[in-house]
């Protein structure tokens, strides 16, 4: 018996010490994964930014550039029915991957979720709206970059949130037997760059499908 517990001993030594099997001992491990930790600093940094853009994700500066975009892109005027441009409309968003929410055919009302961008696109505009709201809050562009640690704060998680919440609202108004109004906005939508990007896809669609459904006039 005291033979066995001799040799347990000894077992458990040769563990700790990394002799023999050569495992790295406690401190070595201390080491690795103190080197793999995010610097304090910039981490907490990003906890206080990622907090600000999820209690109030706008900038003033943002606010104004959309008002002034949507005075140039937001409102078109087709030269035709209302009926033919409403159902061109919808197909349009379809052809997007919007999720229609609300249709009212009576008012020209629609709402949906926002376009499919390419994931590459969207992570591109997405970063470069976090690098200029980190600027605006007075934090270094570079903060938002996150860094080869795994236990480092993802900046992406905000932009996720805003997403979900984001949508489009058209609405169209018959100006004549041949002429039909169509106003489109993004709600929840912040960085301007975002907008006019959804802007140029969704008009872009909208002009497409209208030539499509030109023969069925």
């Amino acid at each position: 018996m005291k033979l066995v517990v001799a040799l347990f001993a000894v077992s458990v030594v040769s563990v700790g010490c990394g002799s023999g099997g050569g495992s790295p001992d406690m401190a070595d491990l201390m080491k690795q994964q103190q080197a793999s930790m995010p610097d304090p600093t910039a981490m907490m940094a990003r906890v206080n930014l990622q907090q600000e853009m999820m209690a109030n994700p706008d900038l003033a500066a943002w606010h104004e550039q959309r008002e002034k975009m949507a005075l140039a892109l937001g409102d078109r005027q087709f030269d035709k029915g209302f009926e033919r441009v409403f159902d061109s409309m919808t197909v349009a968003l379809a052809t997007l991957g919007c999720r229609v929410q609300n249709m009212e055919r009576v008012s020209g009302y629609i709402t949906a979720s926002i376009p499919e961008l390419p994931p590459s696109q969207l992570d591109t505009l997405h970063k470069d709206a976090q690098r200029q709201y980190a600027v605006a809050k007075g934090y270094p562009a570079s903060i938002v970059e996150k860094s080869d640690s795994p236990y480092d704060i993802d900046m992406d998680f905000s932009s996720m949130m805003n997403r979900q919440m984001a949508g489009l609202t058209l609405s169209m108004v018959k100006q004549g037997p041949e002429a039909t109004k169509v106003k489109l906005r993004f709600d929840n939508v912040y960085y301007p760059g975002l907008v006019d990007e959804y802007y140029k896809i969704v008009w872009a669609a909208v002009d497409k499908q209208m030539f499509l459904d030109k023969g069925l006039d």
